[in-house]
């Protein structure tokens, strides 16, 4: 029976396609022709990756080798899981238990080096290339990212490009702005800014689904701002770490220059529960400390998978010991995001889930106005396209007022 997104697998004297390929010695030569045929036709028509009922999944590999192995959200890109070689064949597998709604995305190791899976036509991008996608039979997907399951990006068509000259920061900043459709002056409109902007736009599709939106009504029409981070994707800083630890200086440049430019040349709503900025991970940590800094600017804020764990617990400390502030906040994350930058970060601040339940438990206490979701996701660019729809529609959603 095929699915949305693969294949649920079903023989008669097995259960499944793990156990038949587990038993591979046990099986005759007849089935074991059967087996081998269905698994390549399946695959030579992508009919792939293969479902064992809701919550149980195999994955194919077929190519000479010495070893496979699995890198993903559920390894935390870490302790890769090696898949199981069938009989002396060119064929390995692995089974993988998840939840029914997940969804993560990995790359296979062949023989050490990293690839796609060549039989999976689900693909994510990211700022270094691509993943391959594994959504459980439950995961939804929003019918806006069709045509960008098999590894397309966003476009910059149609947004305006503006250079902010150095100021309070000694360099200038790339700046693109997105106008709603029938945008005119008459008008005044909310604002949504985002940092990682090119991010946003190319993998998270940010634009795209704003317009999608607000065509189709869902979200009342406002201006996105994209802000690109300096030396993007580079390790010389200046860069996003650099930018969006908490520093205050940066605060200053977003709240006193870039918004003032905003709105010196479009016509917005200059009120502060008329603004809403949004970032992920690095860029979720500073959304949420400007809010908190500048609630004269910014009464709304939009986290994904933030990094609030930074600087042991810093903006978490903040939060708890400072005054309540009037602030509309959301933010969610994945719970296979608890060894995030393994390889990078601190050792004690990998886990983004407990960071984020924290804050959870905190602005509960502290009596905050916000929206907290979970998601059987990990840390990527494919988590953060989906549910910034969800984000977007909590801010923008067509209650008669301005957010």
């Amino acid at each position: 029976m095929e699915t949305e997104t693969g294949q649920i697998f079903n023989l008669n004297n097995f259960n499944g396609l793990s156990d038949s390929l587990e038993n591979w010695n046990a099986l005759s030569e007849e089935s074991r022709t059967g087996i081998l045929e269905n698994i390549l036709s399946s695959l030579a028509r992508q009919n792939y990756p293969f479902y064992e009922g809701e919550s149980k999944v195999v994955l194919i590999y077929k190519g000479k080798a010495q070893a496979i192995e699995l890198l993903s959200d559920i390894t935390g890109w870490t302790d890769p899981i090696r898949l199981k070689q069938v009989g002396g064949s060119d064929l390995f597998y692995l089974k993988i238990e998840l939840e029914p709604d997940a969804r993560i995305q990995y790359l296979l190791l062949v023989d050490g080096n990293a690839i796609v899976d060549p039989a999976n036509k689900f693909k994510s991008l990211h700022g270094l290339g691509a993943m391959s996608e594994l959504a459980m039979p439950k995961y939804e997907r929003h019918p806006y990212l069709n045509e960008f399951l098999f590894g397309s990006e966003g476009s910059y068509d149609d947004l305006v490009r503006h250079i902010l000259p150095s100021g309070v920061l000694p360099y200038d900043h790339e700046v693109h702005i997105y106008l709603p459709p029938g945008y005119s002056t008459k008008m005044e409109y909310p604002t949504v800014y985002f940092h990682d902007g090119p991010d946003y736009i190319r993998f998270a599709l940010a634009s795209y689904s704003i317009n999608r939106l607000i065509t189709e009504k869902k979200i009342e029409p406002c201006i996105a701002v994209f802000v690109t981070p300096p030396n993007l994707h580079q390790p010389e800083e200046p860069n996003r770490s650099t930018e969006y630890g908490m520093n205050d200086d940066y605060v200053k440049f977003f709240c006193d220059e870039l918004v003032p430019f905003v709105d010196s040349n479009y016509s917005t709503l200059r009120l502060e529960k008329s603004r809403l900025v949004v970032g992920d991970s690095y860029a979720g940590l500073i959304s949420f400390y400007i809010s908190y800094l500048r609630t004269d600017v910014f009464a709304n804020a939009y986290s994904q998978s933030g990094y609030f764990s930074f600087n042991n617990n810093r903006l978490l400390k903040l939060f708890d010991e400072q005054p309540t502030k009037q602030l509309e906040l959301y933010f969610d994350i994945g719970t296979y995001e608890e060894k995030v930058g393994a390889d990078f970060l601190p050792s004690g601040e990998l886990d983004f889930t407990e960071a984020n339940r924290k804050m959870r438990d905190i602005l509960l206490y502290k009596e905050y106005d916000f929206m907290y979701k979970e998601y059987h996701e990990g840390h990527t660019w494919g988590n953060w396209r989906r549910h910034l729809i969800d984000g977007l529609i909590y801010f923008f959603g067509n209650k008669g007022e301005p957010i």
